[in-house]
């Protein structure tokens, strides 16, 4: 890692995990859904959110990485992402707040993860261990002690959850 990066921090469960804070464009509350044209919708895929003149693609991420639905908790937020050509919304539990860390914060708290993964896993690209760092505390998630926060890269979370929820569209669940 180089230079000071800053990520947003969601909540999934009981764990914080963090997103690249300059690929998501807007973060929203029960926004309203379009269903999908399918025969039967997929509770995965809640539908389709119309966002600047464009329809994206919803994916639950409690469905992807939990196996049940961020959809119905009441804090549950819509996080609009985009990165190069690529967009989408995904559900989470809950937003904190950004992380701002320097480099030396992250010389002293950031593990890169080694490859061989399996989907949706293989999206983290570090773990950041906030240990008694107050700088990396999970804030606004009302958590303590703070425990590791997994870093994704949104596209390939997008990717990998995509394909272990639709597995007839492609690769196949993993």
């Amino acid at each position: 890692m180089n230079g000071a990066s800053s990520w947003l921090q969601f909540r999934l469960g009981d764990q914080t995990h963090a997103l690249d804070a300059s690929a998501v464009r807007q973060i929203l509350r029960a926004p309203r859904l379009m269903p999908l044209p399918m025969t039967t919708a997929l509770a995965q895929s809640p539908g389709l959110m119309a966002w600047q003149g464009r329809p994206l693609l919803v994916l639950d991420l409690g469905a992807c990485l939990l196996r049940r639905s961020s959809l119905t908790g009441p804090d549950a937020r819509f996080l609009v992402w985009t990165q190069a050509q690529q967009a989408g919304v995904l559900v989470v539990d809950g937003v904190g707040t950004l992380l701002r860390l320097s480099t030396t914060t992250l010389t002293r708290h950031w593990a890169p993860t080694q490859p061989g993964l399996p989907p949706p896993w293989n999206a983290i690209r570090g773990v950041l261990h906030a240990g008694d760092a107050p700088d990396i505390a999970p804030a606004g998630l009302d958590r303590s002690p703070p425990t590791p926060i997994a870093v994704f890269d949104v596209a390939a979370l997008w990717k990998a959850c995509w394909h272990r929820l639709h597995p007839a569209d492609g690769e196949g669940a993993r």
